[in-house]
């Protein structure tokens, strides 16, 4: 098991967003999150790698623990987010050339071998499925790709400082049917090296490329199961409700 969550409770202000969250994940799977929007999705991911506690008024408490070890114990927030990875819904270039974008993390936690920094480039725009688009482009303006090529150098970029845990948020919210096709293709595939937590209110999505699906409601799990199993043959009444579109 390569993450545990145990009794998560997050507050803002007097209103608690995410409460009694008690999940599991192993690797070499790939999970996702579903549920109407404001019942929490979000805020549980950036929970999983302390990305909550960078914006003010949020109260956390209970366990994330990554192979056994609470996440929330360690001091060191930067490694948390190397080993936990987040890519966020609106795809980020950084103002840097495209094998730049790849290599921020890298260059941060201190490598400097050139010949690494190449090696490191080529095989994580390699994962993400980017590098026969722009090996021959590497120093140009990331700022110039296209919005699902955005999409994947951030995915490169995390893929870079080789996490254990890789989260995504709506990752495909904003891209065409041929890039949505992509980057579920590249999931599937990264799958099968670590643990993947994809948050989408794609519901096909979720049944196309999910191996386990949580059904989340006002903060709160409703269900979890084999995607299939959950789709066809939902054991609660508000999960039913959810997936046949009747509320919510």
């Amino acid at each position: 098991m390569s993450l545990q969550i145990e009794n998560l409770q997050v507050r803002f202000g007097s209103s608690q967003i995410l409460k009694d969250i008690q999940l599991s994940f192993n690797e070499r799977k790939l999970y996702a999150i579903i549920g109407p929007s404001g019942c929490g999705k979000t805020t549980l991911l950036k929970s999983l790698n302390r990305t909550l506690e960078l914006e003010r008024g949020y109260l956390i408490s209970g366990k994330v623990k990554l192979y056994g070890e609470d996440i929330y114990e360690h001091r060191d927030t930067s490694l948390i987010r190397q080993r936990i990875g987040l890519v966020f819904q609106t795809p980020v270039a950084l103002p840097l050339s495209i094998k730049e974008n790849v290599l921020f993390g890298v260059r941060y936690f201190g490598e400097r071998n050139k010949t690494k920094l190449n090696e490191i480039c080529e095989k994580c725009l390699q994962q993400a499925g980017l590098w026969e688009e722009v090996k021959d482009k590497l120093n140009n303006p990331a700022k110039e790709l296209s919005g699902g090529q955005i999409q994947r150098l951030s995915i490169a970029r995390v893929l870079a400082v080789s996490p254990e845990v890789l989260l995504l948020d709506e990752p495909c919210s904003n891209l065409d049917p041929a890039a949505t096709q992509m980057i579920e293709e590249l999931l599937k595939g990264l799958a099968k090296q670590l643990t993947i937590i994809l948050v989408t209110h794609n519901l096909f999505q979720a049944k196309r490329v999910a191996d386990v699906t949580t059904f989340l409601l006002n903060g709160q799990v409703v269900e979890v199961g084999e995607t299939e199993t959950l789709f066809l043959n939902p054991q609660k009444q508000e999960t039913k409700d959810f997936i046949s579109g009747l509320t919510y």
